[in-house]
């Protein structure tokens, strides 16, 4: 008897393990909305306009108090494909943790800023919102 309780126990043991799954070690992106955008600068060649754009965008990442999980990013050196568009010059991506939150920082001052001081640099700006579905 005692050795079947002990093996009760410890299976019971393994299988709320196994249950748990640790924030840190999750592959899941933390937010429910993720706010990805891309830059094409006017002049990516000009070290002191990409200097210039490089210090306003981090600004806006460091004083935005609203998003989840942030990225900077420029074009990977991956294989080039025929579905791959690495004709931008950065990446930047917020993760909101609702709907309400990117909708405020849509109108928050760090994002009006940003966009004031740095709107002459760019020629072209794409915005991909996409909402978390279940995994």
């Amino acid at each position: 008897m005692k050795s079947k309780m002990l093996l009760v126990a410890i299976t019971m043991l393994f299988i709320t393990s196994c249950n748990t799954v640790n924030k840190e070690d999750s592959k899941i992106i933390e937010g429910e909305i993720v706010h990805t955008v891309y830059f094409w600068l006017n002049s990516p060649d000009n070290l002191v306009e990409v200097a210039l754009f490089e210090k306003e965008i981090k600004k806006l990442m460091n004083t935005n108090n609203l998003a989840v999980k942030m990225h900077l990013g420029k074009p990977a050196s991956t294989t080039k494909r025929g579905v791959v568009d690495n004709s931008y010059n950065y990446c930047m991506i917020f993760t909101f943790p609702s709907l309400k939150h990117q909708r405020i920082y849509q109108d928050h001052p760090s994002h009006l800023i940003f966009i004031d001081k740095a709107k002459h640099l760019w020629k072209k700006v794409q915005v991909y919102d996409s909402t978390t579905e279940p995994i």
